[in-house]
């Protein structure tokens, strides 16, 4: 598989996003105001609300870069803004393809800023990548770009790991992301993973309901309605049948270790 330039260049902003974020969650657990980006997170709700695609461009831009000049380290700025503009012609041109409901986009950055927000650099770091990683998937899917794997169960599960928290069901996700029947794309999850559809699902939500419950103190209901979960005690019936602990033991059993 060749990897386009446009992967290459997204692959160098994720890390240097991922860099800064940890770094801006870091300088706000020292005291930093986080109100700048607050108030630039608002801005880009507004334009999503008004349905407003340039508007909406502009203050994605002003948000990723205050979170750019949030982590303080120099030279970081200008290396960001190089990689920014090398893929900004592009995605502007495809914004309004990609995603047709600007809310959902608009919902993507709502994990990042939380976590900077609330001064845990780890998790910021992860949701910068898998926030930048999902952005590409959508423009690689909508633009039939070859570096998306070309086997429908590859793509399933390349979707999956940044869509988990979605509602999503088998026969969406083979129509529309791996592009084959439902009945056969059930059929590759057990047959090449072991495991069901519904059940691959899951695991992916609980291996990242483990590490919330470690990298940070979010309430047990907050972590279960950020991955997907109407249902708190749903969720946590899933966990315990998971890893033998419910999520409040889990989290008290991960302290006692660490201290």
């Amino acid at each position: 598989m060749t990897q386009s330039p446009m992967k290459s260049v997204t692959e160098l902003r994720a890390t240097l996003e991922g860099f800064a974020a940890r770094c801006a969650a870091f300088q706000i657990k020292q005291g930093s105001d986080p109100q700048g980006l607050l108030k630039q997170f608002i801005d880009l709700k507004r334009a999503s609300d008004a349905g407003n695609y340039r508007r909406f461009a502009t203050a994605d831009r002003r948000l990723h870069q205050t979170i750019i000049e949030l982590a303080d380290v120099p030279g970081l700025k200008s290396s960001w803004l190089a990689a920014f503009e090398a893929q900004n012609t592009f995605r502007i041109k495809t914004l309004e393809q990609c995603w047709p409901d600007l809310a959902v986009l608009f919902e993507s950055h709502r994990p990042l800023v939380d976590a900077i927000a609330a001064g845990h650099p780890e998790e910021a770091e992860e949701e910068a990548l898998a926030h930048l990683d999902a952005v590409w998937f959508r423009l690689a899917d909508a633009t039939d770009d070859q570096s998306l794997p070309r086997d429908p169960l590859s793509r399933a599960c390349a979707f999956l790991a940044f869509h988990f928290h979605e509602p999503i069901r088998l026969p969406e996700l083979a129509q529309k992301i791996a592009c084959c029947s439902p009945g056969h794309l059930a059929r590759l999850f057990r047959d090449k993973l072991g495991l069901s559809f519904s059940d691959y699902l899951i695991e992916l939500r609980m291996q990242k309901a483990a590490q919330l419950l470690q990298r940070s103190d979010k309430p047990i209901q907050e972590i279960a309605r950020r991955l997907g979960y109407a249902d708190p005690s749903r969720f946590t019936i899933h966990f315990r049948r998971r890893f033998g602990l419910g999520p409040r033991e889990f989290r008290a059993c991960f302290t006692r270790i660490m201290n």
